[in-house]
């Protein structure tokens, strides 16, 4: 595995491989990898003759210092990680050079940045849809790799590839759970070992709520969810969508795609979870 973290050489390189007719899979990340992040890098492979992951800890979709701070940073593990599944090239540009020309931050995303992370994480899409205009520029993939688990944001990067006219494909790839099934997330580093069952009660909530849709109203059952998660969690949000707008619904009928999304802190940890319901 090649690491490279000039934005000019990268490119310079990629563009070399292009010309030799090899595609090219694309799999940002912001290090401490784990099994969800490795899946996405496998079926990059699978998909592609080259596959760059990218480690850049994104300040600008950070809207409070102390999750930045606190990031883990794993790059020796991560790289050892990448290189046992066959990555081709790893990219960790520095943001000086990332964003040597000021990024554009000013973004009207419609519905999709309406509530949910939106609300409690303001400026984190403006954030992403920057770095991911920055990467696509730079990288120019022919298709770019993103977990189910971040969905809303995984709608920002789709709408960033049809507003900027990349030829780029976005592939949306299945969560990743562990046997209780916990998303593997990057934060999960920071659970402590007695919090990691506790974390499942995520997920028994949501498939719990598989099995009452069209039996209960959406916004009553994600109300009584809510409140389960109170004795372990503090909420901060558990809705009950649509998948395509992400705004909530009154009632089954609304939606052919009805998804439930949580964000909850289990002690300092922040999680957020979301499925299908059908």
């Amino acid at each position: 595995m090649i690491e490279i973290s000039s934005p000019l050489k990268i490119k310079s390189h990629l563009a070399d491989l292009k010309k030799e007719g090899k595609k090219v899979g694309f799999v940002p990340t912001m290090g401490a990898l784990h099994q969800g992040h490795l899946a996405l890098i496998k079926r990059a492979k699978s998909e592609n003759d080259i596959v760059v992951c990218s480690i850049f800890v994104n300040p600008l979709q950070f809207n409070r210092k102390e999750d930045l701070e606190k990031y883990p940073n794993r790059l020796k593990e991560d790289s050892e990680m990448l290189n046992k599944v066959g990555c081709d090239l790893l990219f960790t540009p520095q943001k000086e050079e990332l964003y040597a020309e000021q990024p554009k931050t000013d973004f009207n995303f419609g519905s999709i940045a309406v509530g949910m992370e939106a609300e409690y994480r303001p400026g984190h899409f403006e954030g992403v849809a920057a770095v991911i205009e920055r990467f696509l520029s730079i990288l120019s993939p022919d298709k770019a790799y993103f977990g189910e688990k971040d969905f809303q944001q995984l709608a920002i990067v789709r709408w960033v590839k049809e507003q900027f006219n990349f030829d780029t494909e976005v592939v949306g790839c299945q969560t990743v759970r562990d046997e209780n099934g916990l998303a593997m997330s990057s934060r999960n580093y920071l659970l402590e070992e007695s919090q990691y069952l506790i974390a499942s009660e995520i997920y028994k909530l949501m498939k719990y709520c598989q099995t009452k849709v069209g039996e209960t109203a959406p916004q009553v059952l994600a109300k009584e969810c809510f409140e389960k998660l109170k004795p372990n969690f503090k909420p901060e949000y558990f809705e009950i969508v649509d998948g395509l707008t992400l705004q909530p619904i009154k009632s089954w009928e609304e939606s052919n795609q009805p998804r439930v999304f949580v964000a909850a802190y289990l002690g300092s940890v922040r999680l957020i979870d979301n499925l299908s319901l059908v």
